[in-house]
């Protein structure tokens, strides 16, 4: 296959293959959840006409070989053409010398001079309280990045993965500092039991908030919903897999698809925050009510810390169902 096959692929097909699918049509626009980042609503559009995409969270787009390059992520040219043609299952292509000068988009890094700092700026330390978040947990996990985007100098709160990169988050700016990929938190120096799945890293954040046990259990946070398929083998080393994903099609989709792979050691907890897109959403709506079981959380662990021990591991975060429908309500 040349590579102007590969260029001719529809970009709305190649989402589709990866498991996404539009939100809204428009005539020949169509639109997405991002497919790479966290977004409350669509913002990322697709021109079918002129097989262009722009997300207006991040204030770029491009082609179908861009978007790869996003999805990966990596600037390598032949790198975003054999992502296409594994996705799509096409003929494994060869690009070698001059095909390959030509094609190559010459792209700078999107970000410059990344400083990472401790957590603890005031605007910073503002919009964690408006996610309803302790800045206590966040400072446990996170940390604060600098950066040039543009020639302009941001900030931004950073939440590292595994490959050396920054999911990076503040009021006005939804990003990640590549390379990108997952973020496994384990709690002790040998697996545990059980592990906890997250989409992104408010949620996991927001489940610590809850209930701190969240953090004596292993946790997975993806960063990207791409990278679910890749993450069972990691899974399935587990007795219970608790899934704290959107609750949305696209959630539903990924928890059939960890159920798919796992079977019956998946426990799917989006009932547990039913009306609300998030577990970040939930506690933002109910952090009073989360405040005050804390507190009687803790109060009941002094008087029956033999029963609080036993654990019903269909609960997820709360450990007890009592305790989660006093939340819940």
């Amino acid at each position: 296959m040349d590579i102007e096959k590969i260029k001719d692929t529809p970009i709305a097909d190649f989402l589709s293959r990866l498991g996404f699918h539009p939100v809204k049509k428009r005539g020949t626009v169509l639109w997405y959840h991002s497919p790479y980042r966290n977004d409350k609503s669509p913002s990322f559009k697709l021109d079918t006409r002129k097989e262009k995409w722009f997300d207006f969270g991040m204030g770029e787009g491009g082609d179908i070989f861009t978007l790869a390059g996003k999805l990966i992520p990596s600037n390598d040219f032949i790198r975003q053409a054999q992502y296409i043609a594994e996705t799509m299952k096409l003929p494994m292509l060869e690009i070698k010398g001059m095909e390959y000068q030509k094609m190559a988009e010459d792209t700078e890094p999107q970000f410059a001079n990344v400083e990472v700092l401790p957590l603890g700026h005031y605007a910073l330390r503002q919009y964690l309280a408006e996610r309803a978040m302790p800045f206590e947990v966040a400072a446990r996990y996170c940390k604060e990045v600098h950066y040039d985007l543009r020639s302009k100098r941001y900030f931004a709160i950073g939440f590292p993965n595994d490959k050396g990169g920054y999911e990076v988050r503040n009021k006005f700016f939804k990003g990640c500092i590549a390379p990108k990929g997952t973020t496994f938190i384990q709690c002790g120096e040998q697996p545990s039991r059980e592990c906890n799945v997250f989409e992104g890293f408010f949620d996991f954040l927001s489940a610590v908030t809850i209930n701190h046990n969240a953090a004596q259990k292993d946790n997975l946070v993806l960063n990207s919903i791409i990278y679910l398929r890749k993450s069972t083998d990691l899974l399935k080393q587990y007795e219970h897999v608790h899934a704290y994903l959107d609750n949305d099609d696209a959630g539903k989709k990924a928890v059939q698809t960890l159920k798919d792979s796992l079977g019956e050691k998946v426990i799917d907890h989006t009932a547990d925050y039913s009306g609300n897109k998030d577990l970040n959403e939930f506690l933002v709506k109910n952090q009073q009510k989360v405040n005050n079981n804390q507190k009687t959380t803790n109060n009941e662990s002094n008087i029956n810390n033999e029963e609080g021990n036993q654990e019903d591991c269909g609960a997820g975060l709360h450990g007890n169902r009592r305790v989660l429908h006093r939340c819940l309500r």
